[in-house]
C-alpha cells in the first residue's frame, strides 16, 4: 500500500509536469515546430545520456544476472501483449493496426524511465534498459509490419534497400547508447569526472522535459473528440488494465528480484506509445486513431498504474 502511494504521488508529480507542457502550447508559448525539436533532444541527447549514466555503475554480479532476466521478462512481457491485442477480437477496419500497435507497445521511455528512475534510482534506469532494448528491436520489426499490414506502402524501391532503411532506423541514439553503455558496464570503463558529471546533468533533465513534451503533444489533440470515441475505451482497457494485470498474473510466482519485477511491470502498464502518432502518419495510417488512443490512454494510467502496483502489493 505504501509503495502504491508513493507511485500515485509520482505519477501525479509527472501529471502536473504534463500540465505545465499542456498549458504551455494552448496559451502558445510553445509552437508545434518548438515541441518537435525539444522531443528531438529528449530522444536523441537526454534519454541516450540518461542510459549512458546508468552504466557507470560498479560491476555488481547479481545486477547483471538480474539484467539478463530483464531481457527475458520484456520479450515475456512484450510477448504477451501481442497474444492479448489480437485475441482481444477488435472489430476489423482500417483502425485495427493502429489500435493494435498501441495496445502493444507503451510510452516506456517518456514514462517508464522517469518513474522507475524516481522510485529506484539507477538500477531501476538499468532494468528498465532492457525493456526499452526488447522494446526498439520490435517496434522496429514487429510494429513495421503491423503498420505496413494491407496498407500503401511509403516506401518505394527493392527488399535490400528496405532492409537498409530499417537497419538505419534501428540504429537510434537510445540503442547505440545502450550498446555502448553494456560495453563500459561489462568492461568498467569510467568516463572522466567532468564527462561523467555532464552526463549526468543532462540526463536530470529526463523526466521534466519528457512529461512538458507529452503535454504538448497532448494540447494538439481534442481531448473532448478522443472522450466521445467509445472503440478507443475499449483499447485504454485492454492496455492500461489487461495487459500489465496478465503480465502480473504470469510473472508473480516466479522468484524474480522485486526491483526487477516491479520495474518491468511499470514499463508494461504504461499508456501508448508516442511513437503511434510517428509511425501512423510515417506508413498513412490514420492518426486522429493513434491520438485518441495516446490521449486516453495516457490520461487513465495515472489511476492504473498505481492500481497495478497496489495489486501487486497485495499479492505479496
Amino acid at each position: 500500500m505504501e509503495f502504491a502511494k508513493i507511485l500515485f504521488n509520482q505519477v501525479l508529480i509527472m501529471f502536473l509536469l504534463l500540465a505545465v507542457g499542456y498549458l504551455l502550447f494552448k496559451i502558445r508559448f510553445i509552437t508545434a515546430d518548438a515541441a518537435n525539436q525539444i522531443t528531438k533532444i529528449v530522444l536523441h541527447v537526454v534519454t541516450p545520456a540518461l542510459i549512458l549514466n546508468t552504466y557507470q555503475m560498479d560491476y555488481d554480479p547479481a545486477l547483471a544476472w538480474n539484467m539478463l532476466l530483464g531481457f527475458g521478462l520484456s520479450a515475456g512481457a512484450l510477448g504477451i501483449a501481442i497474444l492479448i491485442s489480437n485475441l482481444a477480437r477488435i472489430k476489423s477496419g482500417s483502425t485495427l493496426c493502429i489500435e493494435r500497435f498501441a495496445i502493444v507497445f507503451s510510452n516506456c521511455g517518456f514514462m517508464a524511465v522517469p518513474l522507475v528512475n524516481a522510485l529506484f534510482g539507477e538500477v531501476g534506469v538499468f532494468y528498465c534498459n532492457t525493456y526499452i532494448t526488447v522494446y526498439n528491436i520490435l517496434v522496429w520489426t514487429y510494429g513495421v509490419a503491423l503498420m505496413t499490414d494491407g496498407a500503401a506502402k511509403n516506401e518505394t524501391g527493392n527488399s535490400s534497400h528496405r532492409v537498409t532503411s530499417l537497419f538505419k532506423r534501428f540504429l537510434t541514439p537510445t540503442m547505440i547508447c545502450i550498446v555502448l553503455g553494456l560495453i563500459c558496464y561489462f568492461f568498467q570503463i569510467k568516463f572522466p569526472a567532468p564527462v561523467k558529471t555532464t552526463v549526468e546533468y543532462i540526463a536530470s533533465m529526463n523526466t521534466p522535459l519528457a512529461m512538458l513534451v507529452s503535454g504538448m503533444y497532448l494540447a494538439q489533440n481534442n481531448l473532448f473528440d478522443a472522450l466521445k470515441k467509445f472503440r478507443t475505451y475499449y483499447v485504454v482497457l485492454l492496455k492500461c488494465f489487461v495487459v500489465p494485470l496478465v503480465v502480473l498474473a504470469v510473472f508473480c510466482f516466479l522468484p524474480l528480484d522485486d526491483t526487477l519485477f516491479t520495474t518491468i511491470l511499470i514499463a508494461s502498464a504504461c499508456p501508448s506509445a508516442s511513437n503511434s502518432l510517428l509511425f501512423a502518419a510515417l506508413y498513412g495510417q490514420d492518426i486522429k486513431t493513434a491520438s485518441n488512443a495516446f490521449t486516453l490512454t495516457t490520461l487513465f494510467s495515472i489511476i492504473s498504474i498505481p492500481l497495478i502496483i497496489l495489486i501487486k502489493g497485495m499479492l505479496g
